[in-house]
């Protein structure tokens, strides 16, 4: 072996060491009691966005309401008392639950020595820096609609090179993600994977986590579908997010019935994702 081969290799097993140095580190900092704190804190906001959104969607199901999806929720956040330092707690509360989770899956991706081991918590934490954005759009001033931000990216995603295709299968995607929640939901199955209860919880914490979860999918699912349409119509109207998702529900026979139990069930999701705060395993 030259010189040149053996610098190479000594610059790549550097360059290993200190990448399996800083995740060790990551890893430390993550697991102190602060990180841990206000990861939980995430866990809470979420929760009470989720219980937030449950209300609206009632309120759409009696008649009375017109929004009922993320941005609706954040606007009532914004709205209550100390509102602009609930938006930055929120802020800061669920970022830090997404690098947590962004850590964890790297731990289990290091444990596992498989990519997909990381499948569950980054998908996550990709939804806790949605939602860290929106806090931070409502901070600085700039609220917008959910709906119309979704039919305007499904707009875009129309107009790229095979804009259609594209979105069918985010379509497909979306629709994945909603049985997958109602899989987890119906059979219990989330217990004990990242940062969830363990099966020792109490009965109640899995009661409301098993409708949380089946009623999220049933959102999630339809969303998926309406992304599905929009694709094969062409036409980024078909497609109004959340809110237009539990629009749907409502417009079918016992819509009413429909929707409210779909909002009775993303209020226990809100009442579980709280209690995870106090019964999630956050040990690796």
């Amino acid at each position: 072996m030259n010189d040149y081969s053996r610098a190479v290799g000594g610059d790549r097993n550097s360059a290993k060491d200190g990448a399996r140095d800083a995740a060790h580190h990551a890893q430390r900092a993550a697991s102190s009691p602060a990180a841990r704190a206000v990861a939980r804190a995430g866990f809470v906001f979420v929760g009470l966005l989720h219980v937030l959104i449950a209300w609206l969607a009632l309120q759409v199901a009696l008649g009375s309401g017109n929004n009922a999806d993320q941005s609706s929720a954040v606007q009532q956040v914004a709205g209550a008392p100390g509102g602009a330092f609930l938006l930055w707690a929120g802020v800061i509360c669920c970022a830090a639950l997404a690098i947590w989770m962004v850590i964890d899956a790297v731990a289990k991706w290091r444990r596992g020595g498989k990519a997909t081991e990381a499948l569950g918590p980054a998908g996550t934490a990709l939804a806790y820096f949605a939602l860290t954005w929106l806090f931070i759009s409502f901070a600085v001033g700039d609220q917008k609609n959910s709906s119309e931000q979704s039919q305007q990216t499904t707009a875009n995603v129309l107009s790229i090179p095979f804009g259609p295709v594209v979105l069918f299968i985010a379509g497909l995607v979306v629709l994945g993600v909603g049985v997958y929640f109602g899989f987890r939901g119906v059979t219990r199955s989330f217990l004990g994977k990242d940062a969830q209860p363990k099966q020792s919880a109490p009965d109640w914490v899995k009661m409301v986590g098993g409708v949380g979860y089946t009623a999220k999918g049933v959102a999630v699912a339809v969303l998926g579908i309406l992304i599905l349409v929009a694709a094969v119509h062409q036409d980024a109207k078909e497609q109004s997010g959340l809110d237009g998702a539990l629009k749907v529900l409502a417009a079918q026979p016992f819509g009413t019935w429909l929707l409210g139990a779909v909002a009775l069930g993303l209020a226990c999701y809100g009442v579980y994702s709280a209690a995870r705060a106090r019964y999630g395993n956050f040990d690796r």
